[in-house]
């Protein structure tokens, strides 16, 4: 099951009841006690409406929800939908911030158009973030200019969801595409092992299911960590300083695109490296990565020599991904103090942030070692299962003496 949940659903127009739903809808999700407000509005509410082409800047919404009361007596049909997330897997993937959300249903409406037989120039939505503890999630509700027919297949439905899905964890599938296709270059014909290797791993079925692999229980809990006060107000006192520097800097304040400021990114990198030495607690988490990451190798060499230059690589590697994964990170916190309208920024807030980083960059490392541990679990156990007996008896001679599989277990 996935920890995504999606709802949608549309209500009888004709229905009496039906008007009463809508009538305090709008205001409800645009002023919740939960919303991420806009950044010059006191309300949350975003979306396309003809009528209304600044919504993100208009505080006073009675115009807005006076339209949509008027949509609802008319019996127009509005559709409703929820997408709702864990609080670990919010964070992890960046929806705290209401931009990402709305990017994300952006991305979905055309497809969400033609599911609802709508023509796409007709579409219309209006939407809100609720950041609630436990399960923040995206509140819209979408409508035609024409269109009155109201029905929707459940087929569809299950479609949207599958569609949400993908695009939210896509970050989390990537890993399995890039690198990990179980077609390795190393792995080549010369002999009959490494050719019933070969074919175990083009199996287009495995790569199949591990697309559709299921998060463990693991993610829903945060690592917390444990740093003395004085080594946390030596990173805030460095994330401070990148604040200011940051702002003279122009386009997304991302890892990637800082790139085009050598200096400012060095001092980011520097920052990682910081917390990196700082907590003992991090730094086990990053080995723990590194081994599993160089414990999938082991399927995939069978001479030595390069199987010592591929852990190698592995490690320089994941160093550097480890590296500008706590970069963005950091730079998450960097943009949210320079986003906000209030530009004072106090020493607690700034300790309090920063002690959240850290907790988030523990929980993130943590994630990446364990969905690393089971990746190779699941590969092993589908390994054995593709070779043909010769080949496993072959390959277990070759591997007995290794210390980190039990290949004599074939």
């Amino acid at each position: 099951m996935s920890n995504l949940i999606f709802i949608f659903k549309a209500y009888n127009p004709n229905k009496r009841s039906t008007y009463f739903k809508h009538k305090t809808y709008t205001d409800y999700i645009a002023n919740s006690e939960y919303v991420i407000r806009n950044k010059e509005t006191t309300h949350g509410l975003f979306g396309i409406v003809d009528k209304f082409p600044n919504i993100q800047s208009e505080d006073n919404l009675s115009n807005i929800i006076n339209y949509i009361d008027d949509l609802a007596k008319a019996k127009v049909p509005i559709y409703r939908g929820l997408v709702s997330l864990t609080e670990f897997d919010a964070e992890r993937l960046g929806y705290y911030d209401q931009e990402k959300w709305k990017k994300l249903l952006e991305n979905r409406l055309p497809s969400i158009a033609e599911k609802l037989n709508i023509k796409f120039s007709d579409l219309q939505y209006l939407g809100a973030v609720h950041y609630e503890d436990g399960h923040p999630h995206l509140q819209f509700f979408v409508w035609s200019k024409t269109n009155r027919n109201y029905f929707i297949k459940y087929k569809e439905i299950n479609k949207m969801r599958n569609e949400f899905i993908n695009d939210v964890f896509k970050e989390d599938l990537l890993p399995i595409y890039q690198d990990k296709d179980l077609a390795k270059k190393n792995i080549t014909g010369e002999n009959y092992i490494l050719q019933e290797l070969k074919k175990a791993n083009l199996d287009e079925k495995f790569v199949r299911d591990l697309m559709k692999y299921q998060k463990s229980s693991f993610q829903n809990h945060r690592v917390r960590s444990i740093l003395r006060d004085e080594d946390i107000k030596e990173v805030v006192d460095a994330m401070l300083v990148l604040k200011d520097e940051l702002k003279n800097t122009t386009g997304s304040i991302k890892y990637e695109y800082l790139k085009a400021y050598p200096e400012i990114l060095a001092k980011v990198n520097e920052i990682a490296i910081k917390i990196i030495e700082l907590s003992p607690q991090c730094q086990n988490e990053i080995d723990k990565y590194i081994k599993a990451k160089q414990k999938l190798a082991e399927f995939k060499y069978i001479n030595n020599e390069k199987l010592e230059e591929a852990k190698q690589k592995i490690e320089e590697e994941t160093g550097e991904e480890v590296i500008k994964l706590i970069g963005n990170q950091i730079l998450d916190i960097e943009r949210a103090w320079i986003n906000e309208r209030n530009q004072s920024m106090t020493f607690i807030r700034a300790n309090n942030d920063t002690r959240d980083l850290l907790d988030n960059i523990l929980t993130i490392l943590e994630f990446q070692a364990n969905e690393q541990n089971r990746y190779n679990r699941f590969y092993e156990l589908h390994l054995k299962k593709q070779l043909s007996k010769q080949a496993k008896k072959e390959l277990a001679k070759l591997k007995q003496n290794s210390s980190e599989f039990n290949w004599d277990e074939f």
